[in-house]
């Protein structure tokens, strides 16, 4: 990769949390569980879609917040070209966790 200036940098985008959700696999190293139907152990690498439900993943999301680390996922997203997008699994959480107090004060 010499020569090469494209570099990881975090952005911020306003995006739908419900497209998210239908398309999510929650990450822990290499293993995950389908965000939609809870399926255990499936693999970001190997698995584009939730054997169980037929979830097809686009997002991962992770508690993993060293550095290091997330470049690591992110270096092997790029290496294998998985069309995946690495989100900030607290952000996700924050954010939907506000949705559900908002709809619990709708009357």
């Amino acid at each position: 990769m010499a020569g090469n200036k494209s570099k990881f940098i975090r952005v911020w985008k306003q995006i739908d949390g419900e497209e998210i959700k239908k398309q999510l696999l929650y990450i822990d190293d290499l293993y995950g569980t389908c965000g939609n139907c809870k399926k255990l152990g499936l693999n970001y690498i190997k698995d584009k879609k939730c054997p169980e439900c037929g979830t097809h993943f686009k997002y991962l999301a992770t508690k993993i917040t060293n550095p290091a680390e997330v470049g690591k996922i992110l270096a092997r997203i790029q290496k294998e070209n998985l069309d995946l997008t690495l989100i900030e699994r607290e952000d996700y959480e924050r954010a939907n966790a506000r949705d559900a107090v908002k709809d619990l004060f709708k009357s």
